[in-house]
């Protein structure tokens, strides 16, 4: 098949977490995807959680769930989309047939070809899945239903202060690093995932953290929240051999030069 991106096109992209994912976790959602032009995306995007399905609307009262978990959203995305919509499927393994499995996200991809409706599903389903991932984030944040993510870190010894904030926008796809409150720079996309698994794989204790910007000596992180989390107070190892408060402090030595 011709997997060349269709401008003008449309697509619609039905995906489900693999059935051993558990509630509240598991969600299906349908992307319909309408490429007008080069610079054009518009998007229809409802998303449902599995494990509400069949509540009825007091039963969802009752689980502490409200209708606005569930979404649905239609706008316009930035034209980067399309451009990392048409590589994905440009650089993928295709195939026709469905096939199924219970540690495996669905994916299928419906599209035009040769005047009719068809539909294929891509092999590398991994990689599809971290795609999709960043692509609703890119929906929420446009939407409106998140905020771009933004983390400070602050390393306070004795008289000197320094300060590292970062900022990503999933809707742009931009990732920029200021310090000192500076002039902002721009940072590979991809380093975005490796900052935050070495941040966030540290254990994090809201109940040790504080509500007051710090003002003593030490280092410390805050991620939208409200609170600042001290290193080695409310971020902690995960076991006694993890180095994890020992990496998050190299990584911001090394983003601070």
């Amino acid at each position: 098949m011709d997997k060349n991106l269709q401008i003008p096109g449309q697509y619609v992209i039905r995906f489900q977490t693999a059935p051993v994912v558990p509630a509240p976790f598991a969600h299906f959602y349908t992307l319909k995807m309408d490429i007008q032009s080069a610079q054009e995306l518009r998007v229809d995007f409802d998303i449902v959680y599995n494990d509400r399905l069949e509540l009825t609307d007091d039963e969802i009262y009752d689980e502490g769930f409200t209708k606005d978990d569930d979404y649905k959203w239609k706008g316009s995305l930035p034209a980067i989309w399309i451009d990392e919509f048409a590589d994905i499927l440009a650089s993928s393994k295709i195939i026709r047939k469905r096939e199924e499995s219970e540690f495996e996200d669905f994916i299928e991809i419906e599209l035009d070809e040769d005047d009719k409706r068809v539909t294929i599903y891509p092999v590398d389903k991994e990689r599809w899945s971290y795609f999709l991932q960043e692509m609703m984030q890119a929906i929420f944040e446009t939407g409106g239903r998140e905020k771009p993510f933004e983390l400070s870190y602050v390393d306070i010894d004795n008289d000197a202060k320094t300060t590292i904030d970062l900022k990503a926008s999933f809707g742009k796809k931009e990732f920029t690093l200021s310090k000192n409150a500076g002039t902002a720079r721009k940072l590979d996309w991809n380093q975005l995932q490796k900052i935050m698994d070495t941040i966030y794989k540290a254990e994090f204790v809201p109940d040790n953290a504080s509500e007051s910007k710090p003002s003593k000596k030490g280092k410390y992180i805050t991620a939208g929240d409200g609170l600042w989390y001290q290193l080695g107070v409310a971020v902690l190892e995960t076991t006694n051999k993890s180095k994890d408060v020992a990496k998050i402090e190299a990584l911001f030595n090394t983003l601070s030069k």
